[in-house]
């Protein structure tokens, strides 16, 4: 028994004092691949861990296509005392998720954001005006880079924040 203590002691390579041939190298862990659904739990997750109401990931009502495919929106109508903070907080969990904000402006009452991360972006806005009473709609909508989107889109889902 002892015998074999030595042979796996020696096999790690500490009888040389180097690495040797038996040594063992931890294998290169492959990343999870960035997909569409991965986006859309982080941003779902942010927004939810940030107080959000619950927020429409559906597609319904917008035109047909391939580009569904890389485009993942949410939308949510937060309570106007809650809506500017609960966007900071969720841009803020996304920045700790490595997405990285590109734009940041802010144009009377509409609060922009554009933040990156692996061939994604996420288009970020706060609504804050009168005419929508007591609730401010909010929305992270995803588009993977190089989604050709459809012209009635297109504005919603780029980095012009109107």
């Amino acid at each position: 028994m002892g015998t074999a203590v030595l042979t796996a002691v020696a096999g790690c390579g500490l009888g040389g004092g180097g690495a040797g041939e038996g040594a063992v190298t931890p294998s290169p862990t492959a990343a999870a691949p960035f997909t569409k659904e991965t986006v859309a739990d982080e941003v779902g997750a942010a927004a939810d861990a940030s107080g959000l109401p619950a927020g429409d990931d559906s597609m319904a009502g917008m035109p047909e296509g391939e580009w569904r495919d890389c485009v993942a929106p949410w939308l949510a109508d937060a309570p106007a005392a809650d809506a500017a903070g609960g966007f900071a907080a969720t841009v803020g969990r996304l920045r700790k998720l490595g997405w990285k904000v590109t734009t940041s402006r802010d144009e009377q009452d509409v609060t922009f954001r554009a933040l990156t991360k692996q061939g994604w972006s996420v288009y970020a806005r706060h609504f804050a005006m009168e005419g929508f009473g007591d609730r401010h709609p909010v929305s992270f909508t995803a588009v993977k880079d190089g989604c050709a989107l459809p012209e009635e889109v297109q504005g919603d889902f780029s980095d012009d924040p109107a």
